[in-house]
């Protein structure tokens, strides 16, 4: 039998305050978002949304973000969706702006569960991890193992999560840092 380990509290990395230097410091470079159609919903209730490495977990209030990609579903659960506290949303989301925008099928479907179009127009911070860490975001009620080769992300409110190389490249652009 394997036994659990669990880290200490100095080996876990969890929101702060981070100074551009800090990150620098760290390894971190900074990325803006490509502008692209997020379908978001506020949630009526309390969920647990099982991502690849942890259970994230939303309050009711909290916003639903749901890539739509190119296939329909039939549930909401079936689309890549993750969970974004809403004062946090409301910092580094805003409406879809585009003039003449039409929704493609999978952007229609989600409006038909109360989802509207936003897009996330504040860079984060990250590094690709050279080596496996812990992690504990907003929504995670426990620190995870954040694998080699997964994206390390600081958000604005220096938060913390982690997306794969796909998710990351489909969503960033290396970018010169704002001032602060």
């Amino acid at each position: 039998m394997v036994a659990s380990v669990q880290p200490t509290e100095e080996h876990v990395l969890r929101q702060r305050e981070w100074t551009q230097e800090q990150l620098e410091r760290c390894g971190f470079n900074y990325y803006a978002p490509k502008k692209r159609v997020v379908m978001a919903r506020i949630l009526k209730q309390d969920t647990s949304i099982d991502s690849t490495l942890e259970i994230l977990m939303a309050e009711t209030g909290d916003i639903v973000c749901y890539d739509s990609g190119d296939d329909l579903h039939e549930t909401l659960d079936e689309y890549y969706h993750w969970p974004v506290k809403r004062d946090l949303f409301r910092r580094t989301y805003k409406r879809w702006d585009e003039l003449g925008w039409k929704p493609n099928p999978t952007q229609a479907h989600l409006i038909g569960f109360g989802c509207l179009p936003f897009f996330k127009w504040r860079g984060i911070w990250a590094l690709k991890l050279p080596i496996a860490i812990y992690v504990q975001s907003l929504e995670s009620p426990e620190p995870v193992v954040v694998p080699t080769g997964r994206w390390l992300c600081i958000g604005v409110e220096g938060e913390p999560y982690n997306m794969n190389d796909e998710q990351f490249q489909a969503r960033y652009v290396p970018a010169e840092p704002p001032s602060e």
